[in-house]
């Protein structure tokens, strides 16, 4: 489990696009089929990918680390 705390750059996003960019080599697809599967929280509780982010907001990823690495290599290009 990963867990992202959001800062002021996170601050007033929808959680799908913070989670967009976050893991930018994942489909659309495959970020809302992880939140209807509860594998992403926000807060602890189920989350929908509409809600807005504020600042101190806790992201809870239950993926696997191989997972995360695969859909986070775009960002270390």
């Amino acid at each position: 489990m990963k867990e992202l705390i959001i800062d002021k750059l996170g601050d007033n996003q929808r959680l799908d696009k913070y989670l967009s960019k976050y893991l930018s080599a994942a489909s659309k697809s495959f970020i809302y089929k992880m939140l209807r599967k509860k594998n992403i929280k926000l807060n602890s509780k189920k989350a929908e990918g509409n809600e807005m982010l504020s600042d101190g907001d806790k992201v809870q990823l239950f993926l696997s680390e191989d997972t995360l690495e695969k859909f986070m290599e775009a960002k270390v290009v």
